[in-house]
């Protein structure tokens, strides 16, 4: 009832557009535009457009896009005709009669609207308000939210090159080599190490498990623009702080660490231009390669033998189409997706092999997927969504026998950290924070004042775990947004 109040005194506000022919037929081409947006996004991700829907559409490349609307659900498909093919024949009927308000008391409320937009406006100039914060005084009109991202985005842009300085590590680094992988759309419910007995999906890395811990976290967001800027910095990024953000790439320089960086997609806003701006060498992979493509210039890197050095390698990982995201030769089972999860796993393996024969280092690799998706269970095809499963993802370090044997205080912190890793419910203890919280220990930045909380619980709770995953059936196909907001501290609001 209060969305349908929202959408009443909106249509009040604007009628004044009804008032002569050329704004009534503007007002059309803009609610249909809008509206296609707002339904086609929350259908698509599951949030209404944002600042985030800016990045992606502005970021799109074309390969990504058309990916994108092939693997568009049906059933919301059809949800967005049921909207779209009733409002065409709206907006014609408007675009041939227009004006509509001939009558005294239409016409009236319509010049009364136009002169409550006069008197906002002026306020708005004598208080001196900027762009951003008048959009924001209408939060609940439509279609403003639509107006308001962009806003929010256009600001977050002028921040996305600052730069603050970075503190001096306070402790030596633990590693002269240490390797990123940032995943995409892999779930944790799909993980074998973590539980899933429907395929092998991580056999390959079986061989090398005392090497490693690995355990389900909550991510802040489901997707791309959300987490990854979270992930990378460590705190919350919305809104984007006007002095910019700190990465771990910052703290690597700080410690001395040569930076690269090289990435299979074209990530939007923060993330892209800070592996651009503070990488000193950044390698973009040609439009729609497979992640085996990193393998190169990754294994080129190590043979230059430039130590301190962190490498970070952005996949392409799940992303929709996921039958597209490996070999066709590696399609061991009839499930696209659990094919894909093994070619990442497979890859892991391969890094971490080459990792493991570098001599006389001290080497660990840190992996953690962005978001999760939502899956055909909950009706369509892999997609992104809002489901648990789109906000549980793996998070897996190794570290080579040097860095363990060097660090066995802090190798069996970690140990603990795996053996309580879901709680009673089984539910994920950690969130998404922990990987950053992971690399300033490696990299010897001391924890600050303002970090968050990487754990929804009290430490001196009893270490009982609960199973993991959960069933994979219509049950778990609620929405997990809510739960999230109560997990994360830096989930989206």
């Amino acid at each position: 009832m209060r969305s349908l109040g929202e959408m009443l005194v909106s249509a009040l506000l604007f009628s004044f557009l009804l008032l002569w022919r050329s704004t009534t037929r503007f007002a059309v081409v803009v609610l249909l535009v809008t509206g296609c947006c707002f339904l086609g996004y929350y259908f698509a991700v599951s949030n209404v457009p944002d600042e985030y829907f800016w990045y992606a559409t502005l970021g799109f490349n074309p390969t990504e896009a058309w990916e994108y609307a092939s693997s568009y659900r049906g059933p919301d498909l059809l949800l967005l005709m049921t909207w779209l093919l009733p409002s065409l024949a709206a907006a014609a009927l408007l675009w041939r009669r227009a004006p509509l308000l001939q009558h005294r008391l239409g016409r009236t409320l319509g010049w009364l609207s136009l002169a409550l937009w006069v008197a906002w406006a002026s306020v708005g100039v004598a208080k001196g308000y900027s762009l951003k914060k008048a959009i924001s005084r209408l939060e609940r009109v439509y279609p403003q939210a639509l107006a308001q991202g962009f806003v929010q985005y256009q600001s977050n842009a002028i921040s996305l090159y600052h730069t603050p300085p970075a503190q001096a590590p306070a402790a030596p680094p633990m590693v002269d080599v240490l390797v990123v992988v940032l995943g995409e759309s892999a779930s944790a419910h799909r993980w074998s190490l973590l539980g899933y007995n429907g395929a092998p999906t991580n056999d390959s890395l079986m061989p090398l498990r005392d090497q490693f811990v690995v355990l389900p976290v909550t991510a802040n967001g489901n997707n791309t623009g959300k987490t990854l800027p979270v992930l990378i910095t460590g705190q919350r990024m919305s809104p984007l702080p006007e002095s910019g953000a700190l990465t771990y790439l910052d703290w690597a320089h700080a410690a001395g660490f040569r930076v690269e960086s090289m990435g299979n997609q074209v990530a939007e806003g923060f993330f892209n231009v800070a592996m651009r701006q503070r990488s000193d060498r950044f390698l973009q992979l040609q439009n729609g390669a497979l992640d085996g493509a990193l393998s190169k210039p990754f294994t080129q890197t190590l043979a230059n033998k430039q130590l301190p050095l962190l490498v970070t390698l952005h996949l392409y990982g799940s992303h929709p189409r996921v039958e597209k995201r490996y070999p066709a030769e590696q399609a061991r089972w009839t499930d696209p997706y659990d094919n894909s999860i093994r070619y990442t796993s497979d890859l892991l393996t391969e890094w971490i092999q080459q990792l493991n024969a570098l001599p006389k280092v001290r080497a660990a690799m840190v992996y953690i997927s962005d978001h999760g998706q939502d899956f055909p269970v909950c009706g369509g095809s892999y997609s992104h969504g809002a489901t648990r499963s789109a906000y549980e993802v793996p998070l897996m370090l190794w570290a080579n026998q040097a860095l363990r044997d060097t660090q066995p205080a802090w190798w069996e912190s970690l140990l603990q950290q795996q053996l309580m890793a879901v709680d009673t419910k089984g539910v994920p203890r950690y969130n998404s924070l922990l990987m950053a919280q992971w690399l300033k220990t490696l990299l010897g930045q001391a924890p600050s004042p303002n970090d968050l909380p990487t754990t929804h619980y009290q430490l001196n709770m009893p270490e009982i775990t609960g199973a993991y995953p959960p069933a994979e059936d219509a049950s778990n196909c609620g929405p997990w947004t809510a739960q999230v907001q109560a997990l994360h501290p830096a989930a989206v609001r």
